[in-house]
């Protein structure tokens, strides 16, 4: 007897439905035999052996998302304090050029150094007041640290600052408590020390005195600070010797500066001029 095939198209997908419920109910059957038991565990443990490394790999992924946001965020906090610290210390430093105007007995005009000139032995500064502030060739410039300099040239909004560190800069000044004169110079030993001169050897100095403008000449009044004493050696072959100081001011962080609006009496300044003409 021939079994005509062709009738089974039409209950095709009835049979496979059958298939299928009767092998499910057989695995639900057998699901607490010990084969399929270790079956499941096998399975188990190989999805957990595939899953370590992916896992490791999506951590390690999120760990390096989260590292960049924190370094993107630690950026912008070290550039908030970076800022507030320079505000503070401006702040401060204006504080103290505002205490020093007060107890000044010249008129003061404040300004910001607007150029700084420091890479050789001819430096110079230059300044955002000028002849329209009162601002004359000759003022002494300080902070409240003490003395940077002279004008030496001015024009309508700006002027230039002959500073201490200058080969050409001379300042007459005395050892506070003393009546010890003598000469400060800078001669390119460093970049605060100053030497002051022409100090007899029987001038007893002690490290850490002040130095400070003498006011015996037209250049500068009396009482600047100018630096302190750090060690005096004798000059060879001279009765003098030789003092080396530190200088108060710091000339790579300085931004502000006051011109002190002194100068000399008419009478001193004509008298130094026929003196000078005896001597040509």
């Amino acid at each position: 007897m021939r079994i005509d095939f062709s009738k089974f198209g039409n209950i095709r997908d009835q049979l496979i439905t059958v298939a299928v419920l009767i092998i499910a109910l057989v695995l639900m059957t057998a699901r607490q035999d010990d084969a399929f038991q270790n079956t499941r565990k096998a399975s188990i443990t190989l999805v957990s052996i595939l899953e370590t490394p992916l896992s490791n790999v999506r951590v390690y992924r999120k760990a390096l998302q989260t590292n960049a946001v924190l370094e993107r965020q630690n950026i912008l906090l070290q550039d908030q304090v970076s800022r507030m610290r320079s505000l503070a210390t401006e702040n401060h430093e204006l504080r103290q050029l505002l205490e020093m105007r007060e107890e000044s007995e010249h008129d003061l005009v404040p300004a910001r150094i607007i150029t700084k000139n420091l890479s050789g032995i001819n430096n110079n500064l230059i300044l955002n007041a000028g002849e329209k502030d009162g601002v004359l060739s000759g003022m002494p410039v300080l902070n409240a640290d003490g003395l940077i300099g002279t004008v030496t040239l001015t024009s309508n909004n700006y002027s230039n600052v002959l500073p201490m560190l200058n080969r050409q800069f001379r300042a007459s000044a005395v050892i506070e408590g003393t009546r010890a004169f003598g000469i400060v110079t800078w001669e390119d030993t460093g970049i605060r020390e100053l030497v002051l001169r022409y100090v007899p050897q029987t001038v007893e100095v002690t490290p850490g005195t002040m130095v400070k403008t003498s006011g015996m000449s037209l250049q500068f009044p009396y009482g600047i600070p100018i630096g302190s004493i750090k060690r005096a050696e004798p000059e060879p072959g001279k009765e003098t010797q030789i003092i080396y100081l530190d200088a108060f001011v710091s000339f790579y962080t300085i931004a502000e500066a006051h011109v002190m609006l002194f100068e000399p009496e008419q009478e001193l300044k004509e008298l130094e001029q026929a003196w000078n003409d005896l001597q040509r």
